[in-house]
């Protein structure tokens, strides 16, 4: 199983002054290219480490504001609020009592502008992008990212972005044409997408998202998170997100690192990622009890009804989260289509929730885990509802073919 060093990290900031260093938690070097988001030496995953001696939050109604001490830029005042996080934590009694759980809770991210989770992504990660100068990006989405980074991006102006994305997922792109969006479709998934996105970075010289590896996506969907801690009246045992590469999980559990040396979460949660059992290729790898990721798992033409997690080849990302899941207790699990289906029903009917198939996907691994008696009745616990769909939203008519 792959080491993970963020307490190590973490514990060798205490008194290293404001800001942040930026270290691989997997071999603990310091890089010295702050726009580098994979080790020099290693290859492995690059990230924030705060000193968490000195770290302090107020209590601003901007979320930015309130975590800025625990998000990856020198100078606070690159953030730039646009009105997402502030979600509403919500104690799902109903659900509760139709499931015999007494602490059931919903992080609600529906309520974000675009009806995602990945909103928070967007502010985060153009706040450290501006920081550091990098005005022109390339990335690659099934919907959610790409839509929070072209809405961010319109809003903040100075931004021009290149957005690749498969044909099947060309309908979850709700965005309407603005000179600081191109779009660019290719006819296969989103894998290729962002192989063909990383590729017109390298050959036009302009920076690159970088998914999963970007520390700033973990870093915005890590406040959520803390948010949910800071809500709840009890600290969870259990959380539960569907997953595609697991960014935020590995976000989440950070945050959880972070908020349990500052005093604020007694123990780190048990992380369970779920996906749909069409396209579930971490699942498979984690049932045979695999650190790192075969080819023989990759499912080449992924489909299901849970749009957003459609990735078929989670090879570079599945060890740390496989690390994440497995170090806490938890686990990767998946669901099918039904079940997905029933738990979405669920949170509509005794919640109100209108929440999309993939977060529902969620609260389906939860059910069955509970199904399972792998949860006590009174057992605390989080289930990150991180988005909702968009039927009336456009989508851009302004497309290029990509290769």
């Amino acid at each position: 199983m792959l080491e993970l060093k963020y307490q190590e990290l973490l514990d060798k900031s205490c008194g290293t002054g404001p800001g942040y260093r930026w270290c691989c938690i997997i071999c603990g070097t310091e890089q010295d290219d702050l726009l580098r988001n994979r080790c020099a030496h290693c290859e492995g995953a690059v990230d924030a480490i705060y000193d968490l001696s000195i770290a302090s939050f107020s209590d601003s109604h901007d979320p930015l504001r309130r975590y800025s001490a625990l998000l990856p830029v020198r100078d606070p005042d690159v953030l730039r609020w646009l009105g997402e996080g502030n979600t509403p934590c919500i104690h799902a009694r109903e659900l509760g009592r139709r499931l015999g759980m007494d602490a059931l809770f919903l992080k609600d991210e529906t309520s974000n502008p675009t009806r995602s989770t990945k909103d928070r992504v967007a502010s985060v990660a153009l706040a450290r992008f501006a920081e550091l100068g990098v005005t022109e990006i390339a990335l690659a989405s099934t919907g959610n990212t790409s839509t929070s980074f072209a809405r961010a991006a319109r809003l903040l102006g100075g931004f021009t972005l290149h957005i690749f994305v498969g044909r099947q997922f060309l309908h979850r792109l709700n965005y309407q044409d603005h000179p600081s969006s191109r779009t660019y479709v290719i006819d296969s998934d989103f894998v290729s997408a962002d192989i063909s996105a990383r590729r017109f970075a390298r050959e036009t010289g302009i920076g690159v998202e970088g998914g999963f590896f970007n520390p700033s996506r973990r870093e915005g969907l890590k406040l959520a998170y803390l948010e949910a801690f800071d809500d709840m009246p009890v600290a969870p045992d259990h959380v539960f997100q569907a997953v595609s590469s697991g960014m935020g999980l590995l976000g989440a559990c950070k945050g959880a690192m972070e908020y349990r040396m500052l005093g604020k979460l007694p123990k780190i949660p048990a992380f369970t990622g779920v996906q749909q059992d069409t396209c579930n290729p971490m699942a498979h790898a984690f049932d045979r009890g695999d650190a790192t990721f075969d080819s023989r798992y990759r499912i080449p033409a992924p489909t299901g009804i849970a749009e957003a997690i459609l990735r078929g080849d989670p090879a570079q990302s599945y060890p740390y989260v496989n690390t994440v899941c497995r170090s806490t207790g938890g686990r990767i699990t998946s669901v099918g289509i039904e079940e997905i289906k029933a738990a979405r029903r669920l949170l509509k009917d005794l919640e109100g929730l209108d929440a999309c198939y993939s977060s529902a996907t969620a609260l389906a691994g939860m059910i069955a885990a509970r199904g399972r008696g792998e949860i006590a009745p009174d057992a605390p616990v989080l289930v990150v509802i991180t988005g909702a769909d968009r039927p009336h939203a456009p989508t851009p008519r302004r497309v290029e073919s990509a290769r």
